[in-house]
């Protein structure tokens, strides 16, 4: 069940945030509360969160 649960969190926060495909710097900020908020209340691993902020990330540079 936890697993479909961080599963599931996480295709709603890539759809969220990465549908453009690129993040402007308020957008980025706002992302990365948002997985860490995810991984603090244990909906996903600390590995799923280093996922999500890579994605982040990528999503960030995409924009510079």
């Amino acid at each position: 069940m936890e697993c479909k649960k961080g599963a599931s969190a996480m295709l709603e926060w890539r759809s969220r945030y990465l549908a453009a495909g690129i993040l402007d710097e308020d957008d980025y900020d706002k992302a990365l509360r948002s997985a860490e908020a995810l991984e603090q209340s244990g909906v996903i691993s600390a590995l799923e969160w280093v996922e999500l902020v890579r994605a982040a990330n990528a999503a960030l540079l995409e924009v510079r």
